[in-house]
C-alpha cells in the first residue's frame, strides 16, 4: 500500500547538496545550450515578422515585437543556473502568442499560423526537449508504477492515445476557427450539410469575445504539449504537470459537451466536426483520470508522513521501499502494445447500452414526433448520459455509472410531464429510462489494482 512506503521529497531523493545541485544544472544547461540559441532565433523571427507581412493590425504587430524581445531576455537570463526556472516565462509568452491572434481577431491567416507555430516551438525548446526548468538534468531514481498498482498510468504507451486525440481536436478546431475568423467562406460538414456553417456563424458563437473554436484549438494544443511533459513516472516526479493536464482535459470536456447540447437547443443545427471533437474528448477523459488518482495517493501519503505539501506538488519526490518498474516493451507485438495503451479502461456491455440510450435520446427528436420541451429534455439528458457512460469506462471511476440511475429516474419523470399525449414519446421515454436504470447497476469485472483506491470502486 502507498502509506506503507517512505516518501522523500525531491531534494532528499537526489541526495545532493545545494552546490552539487547547481553544478548538475549548469552542466545540463551547457549540454542543451542549443535550445536557448534556437529560441532566440525564433524570437528574432517573431520580431522580424511585422516587417515582412502585412499584419493589418497594429496591436498584433506590437504584440509580436514585444513578445520576441521578452523571450530573448528570458532565455539569456535563464542560462544562469540559479535562474533556469525563468524558462517557464518563455512558455508564458508562448501561451500569449497562442491567444493574441484570437483576442485581436487577426485579419490575416498568415499571422495566426506563424504565431501558433512559433508558440509551440517556444514551449518545445524551453520545456519539452531540455526538461522541466529548475530541475532539468537532475536524475530522480525510483519506481515507475505507483505502489500497489498493477500498471503505470504515466507510461508513454498510456499517453500516446490521449495525445493523438488532442491532435485531432486541434486540427478540426483550427479549421472551424478559420471560418469564424473569416479566412474561409464555408465549412464542409461530413454529416449535416450546412450545419457547421450555421453553428460556427450563429449568434451563440458570435456572443463570445473570441472565436470559441480558436480557443478550443489553444486548449487542444496545450493538451498535446502537456501530454509530452515529464518522464514515465511523472505521477511522482512532476505532480503539478499531471494536475495541470487533468484540469485542462476535464473542463474542456465539460465545455465541449455543453456546446454540443446547445447546438440543437439554441442554434437548431448540428455541427459534425464539433461532435467528432466531443467524442474525442469523451475518450480522453477516462484516459486522464488514472494519473490524477495516482498523484492524489502520492500527495496524501506525503501528507500522512507529515511532509510539506508544496515541495512535493511542484518538484515531486520518491517512494522508497517499492521497486515497480515498467516492463520492457521493445519486443511486444503491436496488438499487445495497443492493449497496454488503454490499460485500466474497459467497455462492458452495460456501459455500451448506457451510451446507446444517451445517443438515442439525442437523436430521437429528429426521428420521432416531438414537442419542443421533450426535444430539449432529450438533448440535455442524452448528452449527460453519454458523458457519464464515457467516464465510467475507466475502472477507477466505474462508480460514476450510478449517476445514470438518477438520470434514468429524471428521464422517466420528464417523459410523463412533457409527452403531451404522444404515444411515441411516452413509449420511447419510459423504455429508455427503465433500460438505463437497469444497465447502470452492474459493476463488471475490475481487472487492474489501484492500491487504496480499490475500496472506492463499487
Amino acid at each position: 500500500m502507498v502509506n506503507q512506503v517512505d516518501i522523500q521529497n525531491f531534494r532528499e531523493a537526489t541526495g545532493k547538496n545545494a552546490q552539487q545541485f547547481l553544478e548538475e544544472i549548469r552542466s545540463h544547461n551547457y549540454k542543451t545550450l542549443w535550445t536557448y540559441v534556437f529560441n532566440c532565433i525564433l524570437a528574432i523571427w517573431l520580431i522580424s515578422q511585422p516587417f515582412l507581412l502585412n499584419y493589418k493590425s497594429d496591436a498584433l504587430r506590437k504584440s509580436d515585437i514585444i513578445s520576441g524581445i521578452t523571450v530573448i531576455l528570458i532565455e539569456i537570463i535563464a542560462f544562469i543556473p540559479r535562474l533556469t526556472w525563468l524558462r517557464w516565462g518563455t512558455s508564458a509568452v508562448a501561451f500569449w502568442l497562442l491567444l493574441a491572434p484570437l483576442i485581436y481577431w487577426s485579419p490575416t491567416p498568415a499571422v495566426y499560423l506563424v504565431d501558433t507555430l512559433i508558440a509551440c516551438l517556444f514551449i518545445a525548446f524551453s520545456v519539452l526537449i531540455p526538461g522541466l526548468p529548475g530541475r532539468a538534468g537532475i536524475e530522480l531514481s525510483g519506481p515507475d508504477k505507483p505502489p500497489g498498482w498493477s500498471y503505470n498510468p504515466s507510461s508513454w504507451i498510456r499517453r500516446w492515445l490521449g495525445i493523438a486525440l488532442a491532435l485531432i481536436g486541434f486540427f478540426l478546431s483550427r479549421y472551424l476557427a478559420a471560418h469564424q475568423l473569416g479566412y474561409i467562406p464555408h465549412v464542409w460538414d461530413p454529416f449535416f450539410g450546412d450545419g457547421s456553417d450555421r453553428v460556427t456563424g450563429s449568434a451563440l458563437s458570435r456572443s463570445f469575445p473570441i472565436s470559441d473554436a480558436g480557443f478550443g484549438a489553444v486548449a487542444y494544443v496545450l493538451e498535446v504539449l502537456i501530454g509530452f511533459m515529464g518522464n514515465r513516472a511523472r505521477w511522482r516526479t512532476a505532480p503539478f504537470i499531471v494536475v495541470s493536464f487533468v484540469l485542462l482535459v476535464l473542463p474542456l470536456g465539460a465545455v465541449s459537451i455543453l456546446l454540443v447540447i446547445m447546438q440543437p437547443v439554441v442554434v437548431g443545427a448540428w455541427c459534425g466536426f464539433c461532435l467528432i471533437n466531443a467524442a474525442a474528448l469523451l475518450i480522453s477523459v477516462p484516459l486522464a483520470v488514472h494519473e490524477s488518482i495516482a498523484v492524489g495517493q502520492f500527495l496524501v501519503s506525503a501528507y500522512k508522513q507529515k511532509k510539506k505539501f508544496w515541495p512535493f506538488f511542484w518538484l515531486g519526490g520518491n517512494a522508497l521501499g517499492y521497486d515497480g518498474k515498467d516492463p520492457d516493451r521493445t519486443r511486444w507485438s503491436i496488438r499487445k502494445r495497443w492493449t497496454a495503451s488503454y490499460q485500466g479502461i474497459s467497455l462492458p456491455w452495460f456501459i455500451i447500452l448506457q451510451a446507446i440510450v444517451g445517443v438515442w435520446l439525442m437523436a430521437r427528436p429528429n426521428i420521432l414526433p416531438f414537442t419542443i420541451e421533450s426535444a430539449d429534455c432529450d438533448h440535455w439528458m442524452g448528452a449527460i448520459i453519454v458523458t457519464v457512460a464515457a467516464v465510467a469506462t475507466a475502472e477507477v471511476t466505474r462508480t460514476a455509472r450510478f449517476v445514470n440511475v438518477i438520470a434514468g429516474v429524471i428521464v422517466f419523470i420528464l417523459t410523463l410531464i412533457f409527452s403531451s399525449g404522444s404515444t411515441a414519446i411516452l413509449i420511447s421515454g419510459i423504455a429508455s429510462a427503465v433500460l438505463l436504470i437497469i444497465v447502470s447497476i452492474p459493476k463488471g469485472v475490475i481487472v487492474e489494482r489501484y492500491a487504496s483506491w480499490d475500496k472506492f470502486i463499487k
